[in-house]
């Protein structure tokens, strides 16, 4: 053979494996790399698509739950006093003494705590009296009858046992009562209760 056709057969070759190097490194690799990424990609908005599908699935379910918690919320509210209701609530209380023919020696409505972050406010009411049994547990039923939510939160009973008496003692009762108000949450509104702007 001969050496000019052989030098013009190898330099065709090399020509070839460089134009195929040069096309595969510059022209193919940016698209293999693209390709990939894309993959990468589908892969990724397809986990998104099933995630979203879980989600969509269970909105019906959360949206029934959320219209339950809204149901107890609002049973809730119906049970707790306004703040127009609290006066007549403590003269219940009052009243539950005199229909049991006991006489307070302390009836003391304590100033009303908001707890704000918890959405109620808390009201105390110190109660002291002599009582028998009877008229102690029908205080207590008394209270626990009430329209609104009104609970013992402490109670301190000690038996004052008079001479010779052994049926019926009188007993001496220290006990805190407390309603419940709902408090709106204020967060998100300015000082006359109306929505902030962002």
């Amino acid at each position: 053979m001969d050496r000019d056709l052989l030098k013009k057969v190898m330099v065709a070759v090399i020509f070839l494996v460089g134009l195929g190097y040069v096309g595969n490194v510059y022209l193919l690799g940016p698209k293999k790399r693209r390709l990939s990424a894309l993959d990468k990609g589908i892969v990724s908005v397809s986990r998104k698509i099933e995630k979203c599908n879980e989600a969509l699935k269970r909105e019906d379910a959360l949206k029934r739950e959320v219209a339950e918690l809204e149901k107890k919320f609002e049973e809730i509210k119906s049970v707790l006093p306004t703040e127009e209701e609290i006066p007549g609530l403590i003269r219940q209380v009052s009243k539950l003494g005199y229909y049991n023919r006991v006489s307070y020696t302390l009836f003391k409505p304590g100033k009303e705590k908001v707890i704000s972050d918890k959405g109620y406010a808390a009201l105390g009411i110190n109660l002291e009296f002599q009582a028998s049994y009877p008229q102690l547990v029908s205080i207590i039923r008394g209270i626990s009858a009430m329209e609104r939510v009104v609970k013992p939160v402490a109670m301190k009973v000690v038996c004052v046992q008079k001479r010779g008496v052994l049926e019926n003692p009188s007993l001496k009762v220290k006990c805190t009562l407390e309603t419940y108000r709902y408090v709106p949450s204020t967060q998100g509104k300015d000082k006359h209760g109306r929505k902030r702007e962002r």
